[in-house]
């Protein structure tokens, strides 16, 4: 769309350059250039200005690699390998030569069909050009305000999506956190003693690190893949197998709740009295509480989970002690909001571990320490995946964040283009009706006037575009659907803001020439030819 503009842009341009110089071409026809050869000149002079720029646009590609590959999601190999190599030299050529052809041929042609003899009895200021050319000029500027709005409602649309999806509420804070993951060995932590008493050390020895304001361990947290069990509520048949709801499951131990910062919403969390040989107990979620106990208090109540410690031992009725606020444990564009259970990891083993530490400094500093303490607990087990929680949130929407940045450039580039090529078209009219704006002066026409002529001319452009571009936009925004978060595709704020900054850039860009053509001076007009 921005490369049809370019071309919009430069047809216009270019048919405005060839159309004052009638009398130039009227004199070489004169003294025996065909019409081809005129063409021809015209093309080559289009060529050139399309090969600086295609050479300037593909460097200024190499050097903006970087920002793409920057802004580009994590794990994704492909925007890394972006290379700039033959085929892509071979394409910038084609497209600058395709643009060429697009935004030459026409202004060639409409120049080598002017009528040369006018030209030449009409003097500097005169035309021969053809009714048609005009219009096709206003066409092409209006086809350009109308693609500049699509653009810049489509840009608009998913930078509020953006910011709607960096305020939103996760449940817990992801500021201020690191996470490390640990990988048990199975065969040598067979048993439930052996995981606790490493997450009590590990724990311990983090704690005492300066800076520290706590840690916890979870084995399927937020963003780290999810493990689903069936359960059933105490008091109601338990259903055919197969057919029992599901909720998914967190095991935790140490201060889980206060390190991610999840508000306790009723009861109490899980403690380190919550042993293997004493009741078994679990934490719900907000979600689990309004769609398994409405209007009830659920502490108190007990849920039977289907094997919740992998023991085989079939369902084990929990007694619920404590209501949490509901996560978004799959990032901010969870399709649907599933229950969820917290264990204690005391009770239910888990080999796979998640360390979460909260420090109010440079978190990132404290990868070698819990390396170093890992390490002092048990040499042969290694720590992986040490980043902090905010990156990982962070790379949840990194598709979004990388798909506003180029609609913001490109609806950016769109709207500088429409200006130039507005104000290109209105300073040529006024140009041509130097003569006729001189005339209406002399006869007691006031400025102001004037400035409403040649105002009113780019208005008219603006509205007859803006409305065209208004439908394109709305069609173009229910393909945004899919990728916009909590943003409606037809947003009545968003459509008038970005209308009032294509009005106002536009009023800007007819003022220019509207201003310089009411300070005509009637007489030096008047005397021009």
């Amino acid at each position: 769309m921005v490369l049809l503009i370019a071309c919009a842009n430069l047809a216009n341009l270019f048919a405005a350059r060839g159309a004052a110089r009638a009398r130039e071409f009227a004199i070489r026809a004169a003294v025996g250039a065909t019409r081809g050869q005129i063409i021809r000149q015209l093309l080559i002079e289009s060529f050139v200005v399309a090969f600086l720029g295609g050479v300037l646009g593909f460097f200024m590609a190499v050097w903006l690699r970087e920002a793409v590959v920057a802004l580009a999601p994590q794990g994704v190999a492909r925007f890394h390998e972006i290379s700039f190599d033959l085929p892509v030299l071979r394409f910038a050529f084609l497209v600058a030569s395709l643009t060429a052809v697009l935004f030459g041929l026409w202004p060639a042609w409409q120049t080598s069909r002017a009528d040369f003899q006018l030209a030449l009895k009409s003097g500097s200021h005169g035309s021969g050009e053809a009714p048609s050319a005009k219009l096709t000029r206003d066409w092409l500027v209006i086809s350009e305000i109308a693609l500049t709005l699509t653009l810049l409602i489509a840009a608009a649309l998913v930078l509020k999506s953006f910011a709607r999806m960096q305020s939103f509420q996760l449940g817990y804070e992801p500021r201020g956190l690191l996470t490390a993951r640990i990988e048990l060995p199975f065969t040598k932590y067979s048993k439930q003693e052996q995981v606790s008493l490493f997450s009590k050390n590990l724990l311990d020895r983090v704690r005492a690190l300066p800076g520290i304001e706590s840690a916890a361990i979870g084995s399927n947290p937020p963003l780290f893949g999810s493990w689903q069990i069936r359960f059933f509520r105490e008091g109601t048949p338990e259903p055919p197998k197969g057919q029992a709801p599901d909720t998914e499951i967190e095991v935790v131990a140490g201060d889980y709740f206060s390190t991610l910062k999840v508000p306790l919403l009723r009861g109490r969390v899980l403690n380190d009295q919550d042993m293997k040989t004493s009741p078994l107990v679990i934490v719900i979620d907000q979600e689990m509480a309004d769609r398994y106990f409405p209007g009830e208090d659920p502490i108190g109540k007990r849920l039977f989970l289907d094997d919740a410690d992998g023991e085989g031992e079939g369902n084990k009725p929990f007694e619920i002690v404590g209501v949490v606020a509901r996560m978004k444990t799959h990032g901010f564009d969870e399709a649907a909001s599933s229950p969820l259970v917290y264990f204690s990891q005391a009770q239910v083993k888990r080999t796979g571990l998640v360390l979460f530490v909260r420090a109010g400094g440079m978190i990132k500093s404290l990868e070698k320490p819990i390396r170093d303490i890992v390490s002092s607990i048990d040499p042969s087990q290694p720590v992986f995946e040490v980043r902090t929680m905010l990156d990982r949130v962070e790379e949840t929407w990194a598709a979004q964040r990388l798909l506003t940045f180029l609609l913001l450039i490109f609806a950016s580039l769109a709207l500088v283009l429409a200006a130039i090529g507005l104000y290109g078209v209105l300073a040529y009219t006024a140009t041509k009706r130097f003569r006729e704006i001189g005339v209406r002066l002399a006869l007691g026409a006031q400025p102001s006037q004037i400035r409403r002529l040649i105002l009113g001319h780019g208005m008219s452009l603006l509205a007859i575009g803006g409305g065209i571009g208004l439908v394109s936009a709305i069609a173009l925004s229910q393909v945004l659907q899919k990728v916009l978060f909590e943003v409606k595709s037809v947003d009545p704020n968003t459509f008038v803001l970005v209308a009032a900054v294509l009005a106002l850039t536009t009023f800007v860009a007819c003022w220019i020439p509207a201003r310089r053509a009411s300070r005509v001076d009637p007489v030096v007009a008047l005397r021009e030819d």
